[in-house]
């Protein structure tokens, strides 16, 4: 549970639909599919694996795996986890800001202008914004055990049940489900962009990059299933994208919100639907609320990265390290709250399609380069119930590195 919630999050309900919108429909759902099962469960593996193995953050894995500049590597994946949680923390906010606004019944201006009410509040934006990234650091005074898997075990199977109430909700709108068949057919919208975009998406939700799951690694006990929980996890994460994407791209259609309207898609989508729908007030601010405390278990584990990083490498204490988080977000914040549509859209490809598919490479790397076959294999099927076959191993060293380097070239290129 606590993996699938710091997997699902965000990159699920804000990120996924307006990345299909963007990038071709369909096209890009068989394309992130492909990526999550070639490349992304190997690489959940890996990361795990490398984390028990070395027991440290991406700081000291890194530099144990002995990677030649493995200390400069964990510096650089520091970096992006940094500058990606300043833009999360801010659409975190927003969830939160309307979580409250359905709470007080105060949501009956249209969707559109709300949401431009919101960005153009300045002190409304910051508010809101600190009160998240606040409560993610006192979430993980005590430790990442009470933090984080206490919170998961309660929320993740209420999020589900609540997701699968709106999806019926919303494909009972009329027309729905015929212009959701329409909507996937559009494999003239296939490009190298939908590639880039499906294998950065694919990495980002599975939380993938050489540091979330590598320091959630360090916490495995040796007991632990790696191939069966990387299913499990794989499989609630990419349940969650799809329920998210049947919830937000049928009233998308339905009421002719612009698909490619990018982060600001699911505000003004929900928006719309809950003003629609019989108690959209109640049913407004239980969903923005869950998504809130669903998207906290990824910026607690962003943060808890931070922590871990700080520890290994210069012997700091939780505490300290929260409050400098506290500190440097505090100031990260203020280019996406003033620009947000542009800021959040290219500084998501840049640290999430791109920083986060390199750093998923970077770990199966020193996995299976540094550390050597032997001992990554036997830190792999430690336990495991399921069987591993041997050809695991040269897909993981060679087919997934390559795999992920081609696929960001070939983006890039396009």
């Amino acid at each position: 549970m606590a993996t699938a919630g710091v997997a699902i999050g965000l990159g699920n309900i804000w990120r996924f639909p307006y990345m299909m919108g963007l990038f071709g429909g369909a096209a890009f759902l068989i394309v992130y599919l492909l990526v999550v099962l070639a490349f992304g469960v190997p690489a959940l593996m890996c990361e795990w694996a490398l984390g028990r193995h070395t027991r440290r953050g991406p700081m000291g894995a890194f530099e144990r795996a002995r990677l030649p500049a493995g200390r400069w590597w964990g510096y650089l994946l520091l970096l992006t986890i940094i500058m990606a949680s300043s833009y999360y923390s801010v659409v975190l906010g927003w969830v939160l800001y309307y979580g409250f606004l359905f709470a007080s019944s105060a949501a009956v201006d249209p969707a559109q202008q709300i949401f431009g009410h919101l960005t153009a509040n300045l002190p409304l934006q910051f508010l809101f914004v600190w009160i998240s990234l606040a409560l993610g650091c006192l979430a993980l005074v005590s430790g990442v055990k009470s933090g984080i898997e206490r919170i998961s075990r309660l929320i993740t199977p209420l999020f589900f049940g609540l997701f699968v109430f709106l999806i019926v909700q919303v494909l009972s709108l009329e027309g729905a489900a015929g212009k959701v068949w329409e909507f996937l057919w559009r494999w003239e919208d296939f490009s190298s962009q939908t590639v880039l975009g499906a294998l950065g998406q694919g990495m980002f939700s599975l939380s993938l990059g050489g540091t979330f799951m590598v320091i959630y690694g360090s916490y495995l006990r040796k007991e632990e299933d790696i191939p069966r929980n990387a299913l499990c996890t794989a499989s609630l994460d990419v349940s969650a994208a799809l329920m998210a994407s049947l919830i937000v791209i049928p009233p998308v259609l339905v009421f002719g919100i612009d698909l490619a309207s990018g982060p600001s898609l699911l505000f003004v989508v929900m928006g719309e639907v809950f003003q629609k729908l019989a108690w959209g007030s109640l049913l407004g601010a239980v969903f923005f609320f869950s998504i809130f405390l669903v998207a906290m278990l990824s910026l607690i584990g962003a943060y808890e990265v931070i922590v871990g990083a700080f520890q290994d490498v210069w012997g700091w204490r939780r505490r300290k390290t929260l409050g400098f988080i506290v500190a440097t977000q505090s100031v990260l914040i203020v280019p996406p709250i003033l620009s947000p549509d542009k800021y959040i859209f290219y500084s998501d490809l840049v640290w999430g399609s791109t920083m986060q598919p390199f750093g998923a490479a970077l770990a199966v790397v020193a996995l299976v380069w540094s550390i050597g076959r032997t001992r990554a294999l036997e830190e792999i099927k430690r336990q495991s119930r399921l069987p591993v076959p041997p050809f695991l191993f040269y897909w993981i060293k060679y087919a997934v590195p390559v795999g992920v380097t081609v696929g960001l070239i070939y983006g890039w290129l396009g």
